[in-house]
């Protein structure tokens, strides 16, 4: 299972961020796990909550939109 999440800074000083927003560059791993015909499942780990009625699901929706996208342009001849 392929857990990506994002951080700025380093443990212990360290804080979470949305999956586009910093070190790792979560459409290059997805282009990785793609080209190695990795077959498992990804799953979004830890989204930032956002300032709503819904903070952890609306977070965990922008992931996962993301994620999406990022596995539909691969799909693209």
């Amino acid at each position: 299972m392929n857990r990506p999440r994002n951080v700025r800074g380093k443990v212990p000083h360290y804080q979470e961020t949305f999956i586009d927003d910093s070190e790792v560059d979560v459409l290059r791993v997805l282009a990785i796990l793609h080209r190695n015909q990795f077959e498992g499942v990804i799953i979004p780990d830890h989204a930032p909550q956002m300032s709503c009625a819904a903070p952890w699901h609306a977070g965990m929706a922008y992931a996962l939109g993301y994620l999406k996208a990022g596995l539909q342009s691969l799909q693209v001849p």
